[in-house]
């Protein structure tokens, strides 16, 4: 689902990169969590090459916070899916998502409800995808996830 955010380079190179640094906390950077780098790049307009460069260039990238509630719930989500896409579990990966969602202001069982959003998708061998329903709800909620 592709959302309506107004999102900065900037904040669109730095949601890659910690995107990438949280797939490589295994040291492992697999093809599935490589194909969702790529996909999530061409989401925000830039190519495979410019994501290969972003991630090259690491190291140099500052983080910059989402702004809205709309936009720490998408990220989070994003996340969490960069998390699971390779079918495996790592603590070190649920650890810093749950670090990301109280960075962002949000509640860290925020991780927990999502991921059994995607694994139950995964297991009905649906798509894992935030629907515009499940976003409204978390947005109206948004007490409660803070």
């Amino acid at each position: 689902m592709k959302f309506d955010l107004e999102l900065t380079t900037d904040k669109i190179y730095s949601h890659l990169i910690h995107l990438y640094q949280l797939a490589k906390i295994d040291n492992r950077f697999v093809k599935e969590e490589k194909r969702y780098l790529y996909a999530l790049g061409r989401k925000n307009g830039v190519t495979e090459k410019e994501v290969d460069e972003i991630v090259l260039e690491a190291s140099e990238v500052e983080f910059h916070e989402p702004d809205t509630i709309k936009e720490k719930i998408i990220f989070l989500y994003e996340y969490i899916q960069m998390m699971l896409v390779d079918n495996k579990l790592d603590e070190r990966e649920a650890q810093m998502c749950a670090i990301i969602a109280e960075r962002m202001g949000l509640d860290r069982g925020l991780v927990g409800s999502m991921t059994n959003s995607i694994v139950t998708a995964k297991d009905e061998e649906k798509a894992p995808e935030l629907t515009d329903h499940e976003l409204s709800l978390y947005i109206n909620n948004s007490e409660d996830l803070l």
